[in-house]
């Protein structure tokens, strides 16, 4: 077993939750076997709190043990202690929306990850995105969450099927869980106190990592920064009048990935939910999660990015999948500013003149790029070439989806 970089990191990789304060595991718990993969992807936990990632090739191991990846793991992290955690406000009551279309096995997944949590005071509002209705239905049924209402959305579009579950929020904290994902047995709680932090956040966001790294297709996209690109595991207040975020126009770093965030019900109300010309099932892909934060930004509010609440993410398995992931997000990024810019026409424009000179110095490649930062010499350009091909189809697709929804 020798330590990696990211870059080096190849599949299939073994997914592992390490606690670096955890009591020596008997022998026979001792023993991780490794004669199946070449490599180990590591989160690493105090105190149930995320400190760091860390990365190990075991391709001439059969088996290695968990007590000494545990030592060698703490040299990674030996100054980290995680962040402390506030208690949540007395205004606290949580209900998880979930949206879904059209894959009932994963959303079983997803939900029954909600049946594990360690906070059980929250409702739960599942959005089945198909006309009529689907399997959905009966996964929800089965799995009986306590207190859970199932909904349609007939009309396509994440944001739609979003607005829906925001009208039939009644708690004063809404969060978002997607169907390809799972929630860590923390997150209820973790979100909770993330509210309780002391800047008082309109919104909070997680961290998404890797549920697993089986194909190469998931670990290029944990080597391109994955969903939490430029964001550690250090808790950050972002807020334009702090000064660290550059401008709501200009979302380098992320300033939240739409699988895993929270906001304050009254807040996301303010901002008119999320734009439904944006989003998976549009033509523009995304973007609706980064304009619903950049608002929040805009009116004065925090985003508080707060790594104790953890969420598992399924990656794409297959390459051409992830292409056309690449080119849908990046669809998404161009058309969230055309969003932005058809919203607040002066204000964004002259946001977004006064960001362009960074903006263009940051994408050029190289070790400084803020988009995809430093990648291996071997990760595959037809996957930067999609990003590059997406990011100019967004504006357009964003005025072509508003055009139509305009007619209907």
């Amino acid at each position: 077993m020798r330590p990696l970089e990211l870059a080096a990191l190849r599949p299939p990789a073994l997914v592992l939750d390490i606690a670096l304060d955890a009591d020596t595991p008997s022998p026979h718990d001792d023993v991780i076997d490794t004669s199946r993969v070449g490599a180990i992807w590591c989160l690493l936990r105090r105190g149930g709190v995320p400190v760091g990632t860390s990365f190990w090739d075991v391709s001439r191991d059969d088996a290695t043990s968990l007590t000494a990846l545990r030592e060698a793991a703490r040299h990674v992290a030996t100054s980290r202690r995680g962040a402390s955690l506030p208690d949540p406000p007395r205004d606290s009551d949580l209900t998880v929306a979930l949206c879904t279309r059209e894959r009932p096995t994963d959303l079983r997944r997803a939900l029954e990850s909600l049946r594990q949590q360690t906070d059980s005071g929250f409702r739960t509002v599942v959005v089945d995105n198909v006309a009529g209705g689907s399997a959905a239905g009966d996964v929800v049924a089965d799995v009986a969450l306590p207190d859970c209402t199932y909904l349609i959305e007939p009309e396509p579009g994440l944001s739609r099927a979003r607005n829906t579950a925001l009208a039939a929020v009644s708690s004063t904290l809404v969060a978002w869980l997607d169907d390809d994902e799972t929630a860590d047995r923390y997150w209820v709680e973790r979100l909770k106190q993330g509210f309780g932090h002391p800047s008082g956040p309109a919104a909070v966001s997680g961290l998404m990592l890797p549920a697993e790294l089986a194909t190469d297709a998931q670990v290029r996209f944990e080597q391109y920064g994955g969903f939490n690109k430029g964001r550690g595991f250090d808790p950050e207040v972002l807020s334009v009048a702090a000064g660290t975020v550059r401008s709501p126009m200009y979302p380098l770093p992320s300033f939240g990935a739409g699988g895993n965030m929270a906001f304050r019900v009254a807040a996301l109300r303010a901002i008119g939910g999320f734009d439904p010309y944006l989003g998976a099932g549009t033509r523009t892909h995304g973007g609706e999660e980064t304009r619903a934060l950049a608002l929040i930004l805009r009116g004065g509010g925090a985003v508080l990015h707060w790594p104790a609440a953890i969420t598992w993410h399924y990656h794409r398995r297959e390459h051409e999948e992830l292409r056309k992931q690449f080119r849908g997000y990046s669809a998404g990024l161009s058309a969230f500013l055309v969003s932005m810019l058809s919203t607040a026409p002066l204000t964004s424009a002259a946001e977004l003149l006064r960001v362009l000179p960074t903006a263009i110095a940051q994408v050029r490649p190289g070790a400084g790029n803020r988009r995809i930062g430093a990648l291996p010499a071997d990760f595959p350009q037809d996957l930067i070439r999609a990003g590059r091909a997406g990011f100019a189809e967004g504006a357009g697709a964003y005025l072509r989806e508003r055009r139509a929804g305009r007619k209907a």
